[in-house]
């Protein structure tokens, strides 16, 4: 019988598109908790740790959809790079807007000395950098490039020296439909308004201000506030 009994009214449902806000919310909000806890198993004294640990960030890069998350909140590639960050001195321009934990630890820093762990921490990288403009963009303003290049230089594995080289290929190239040189100049750009912002100039003269601080690839536009871009619509260019 389709009629009510005992003077029960039917109660309304629940908006599906709330409930699948807040179900998307506590979800991200579940993964970045387990992700982060992960991380730190990268450096375990455990090689198989580390290698089943680099493998899992790997398979984590291949979402296209948590691409935002994963730079913006879990910051992988830092983890990432960590690894692969040695003992070199770096040059003054070469710090530059480079985050400080890569370099403080100077003689004492040691890379990852497995080749398979490295291996699979590279492709995550290439992984990211494949994904789209916007992740190449914030992987450029982070310097990248500067780890990748000196960790190359000592590779002696072969398959994992050419995928760094893809990397490098990503890292340096043109976006299409841009002039010559302009990702490097975009990066360096974005990177000193960041600096004037964080020194409270409140405009920066483009033939100016940026011209005065030195090439640097890294920093958040903004003062270095990273504006929340919805992870659907984060990379939907190529």
């Amino acid at each position: 019988s389709g009629k009510k009994q005992n003077g029960q009214q039917q109660q309304p449902k629940p908006s599906l598109t709330a409930q699948d806000d807040s179900n998307n919310a506590n979800s991200k909000e579940t993964s970045t908790s387990h992700l982060q806890s992960l991380l730190p198993q990268l450096t375990s004294p455990n090689l198989h740790r580390r290698q089943g640990t680099a493998g899992t960030l790997k398979n984590c890069c291949f979402s296209q959809d948590s691409l935002w998350w994963l730079l913006h909140v879990v910051h992988i590639d830092k983890t990432l790079l960590m690894t692969l960050a040695g003992p070199e001195e770096l040059t003054i321009d070469e710090k530059i807007g480079l985050d400080p934990d890569y370099w403080l630890l100077g003689p004492q820093k040691v890379r990852e000395p497995d080749a398979l762990v490295r291996l699979y921490v590279v492709e995550a990288l290439l992984l990211l950098l494949a994904s789209g403009r916007r992740a190449r963009e914030t992987l450029r303003e982070r310097r990248m490039y500067v780890i990748i290049k000196l960790a190359d230089m000592v590779e002696e594995n072969e398959e994992v020296s050419e995928r760094m080289l893809e990397c490098v290929q990503y890292l340096r190239r043109d976006e299409e439909g841009e002039e010559e040189g302009s990702s490097d100049r975009r990066a360096y750009e974005r990177y000193a308004r960041g600096m004037m912002a964080s020194m409270g100039v409140k405009s920066v003269d483009a033939d100016d201000g940026i011209k005065a601080l030195p090439p640097s690839e890294n920093s958040a536009t903004d003062g270095g506030k990273v504006e929340r871009v919805g992870d659907d619509d984060y990379d939907n260019i190529d």
